[in-house]
């Protein structure tokens, strides 16, 4: 799993202190195409951190700054287009729909595995880091045949800086070796909006 570059933006792991994973999700309901919480222009995907509305965005965005607290990540969405009702693991940034649920795990305790840029041992990730994710590409980019996300870890961004990931550990699945080039490993939001605390209050 971890020699092949595969990336799949954020995938659920656990809850942080071993409490009961229900992956528990929200829903954020598009009112209207210029309401508070209309809808995006850009296309979401299944794994996709994203950011919800507040001081910089009138509707849920993808995360694509350090300078934004992420508020969970994207698990799907419903809508009604051309008066049928429509399931979906990607947003189309172009649809034109009523009706609009968004599906996101918003959860601060919850934590998620990803994969990484670059190799990085499991001691390595015992120390105390942050980390920024990133694309493949460009923001909001996917596969809109999955609807699966293409975020990653960016390994070389390691730090004791405010970043939005922190690192957990590496993922303990079986196929995992410590060598390997695209390694899978747990994070959770470092900065998540319900999380991190400023001098002023902001969501976004």
């Amino acid at each position: 799993m971890s020699t092949t570059k595969a990336f799949r933006g954020f995938t659920p792991a656990r809850k942080i202190g071993g409490g009961y994973n229900n992956e528990a999700v929200t829903d954020v309901i598009a009112l209207s195409s210029t309401g508070l919480t209309g809808s995006p222009t850009n296309n979401i995907f299944t794994g996709d951190p994203v950011v919800l509305p507040g001081a910089n965005f009138a509707t849920i965005s993808p995360y694509i700054a350090t300078t934004l607290k992420p508020s969970g990540v994207f698990m799907g969405c419903q809508y009604v287009e051309n008066g049928e009702q429509k399931f979906s693991r990607w947003w189309n940034g172009s649809t034109s729909a009523t009706d609009i649920k968004f599906f996101v795990i918003t959860d601060p305790d919850q934590t998620y595995h990803i994969q990484c840029s670059l190799t990085i041992s499991a001691a390595e990730m015992l120390i105390v880091k942050n980390y920024n994710v990133t694309v493949s590409s460009t923001a909001s980019s996917g596969n809109t045949t999955t609807g699966q996300s293409s975020y990653y870890l960016d390994g070389a961004s390691g730090a004791e800086s405010v970043l939005p990931v922190r690192g957990v550990g590496r993922a303990k699945f079986p196929d995992e070796g410590d060598g390997d080039a695209y390694p899978i490993v747990e994070v959770y939001l470092n900065t998540h909006r319900d999380r991190y605390v400023t001098a002023t209050a902001s969501t976004a």
